[in-house]
């Protein structure tokens, strides 16, 4: 008789635990469901499941875009982005700042360098000097110096 009313406290005991063990499993489900916030999926294994395809499609997603920021910043070496510009009076015989002198270069500062002289008689000659890694094969200008000084040292962050 004793055993019997043992093995019957114990089974007791082992149903409340039972209901407990269950009333924790559904209060932790419903807590992750409100953590992720959705009522679509009623199982948490199908919700971390679909959470775990969004996070591959993303990965690859990024994946992609990663490549593609590669492949523009490649590009963007090679782009004209480094510009200075100066006007400039050659005669002194002639007013205002008619000339100028601009140097285009790319992030390896090998570009050109254009030259207008404003004059009376011609109207006017334009000249362009290669640049390649910052030096140019021909004599410069005062003037072209100083703007290819300005390009070299300008930066596309400088820009932004």
């Amino acid at each position: 008789m004793v055993l019997e009313i043992i093995l019957g406290v114990l089974s007791l005991i082992s149903i409340g635990l039972a209901g407990y063990s269950w009333w924790r499993v559904n209060l932790l489900q419903n807590k992750i469901k409100g953590v992720f916030q959705s009522d679509k999926i009623d199982n948490v294994d199908e919700l971390l499941e679909s959470y775990a395809k969004k996070f591959q499609n993303t990965d690859s997603k990024l994946d992609k875009i990663f490549t593609e920021l590669q492949s523009h910043s490649i590009i963007l070496n090679y782009t004209l982005h480094k510009v200075a510009i100066k006007r400039f009076n050659p005669f002194a015989d002639m007013g205002g700042d008619t000339s100028f002198t601009i140097a285009l270069l790319n992030n390896e500062n090998s570009g050109i360098l254009l030259t207008y002289i404003a004059t009376r008689e011609q109207g006017g000659r334009s000249y362009a000097k290669p640049i390649e890694k910052g030096r140019a094969n021909q004599q410069l200008s005062e003037e072209e110096a100083e703007v290819l000084a300005t390009a070299i040292n300008t930066t596309l962050t400088n820009k932004l």
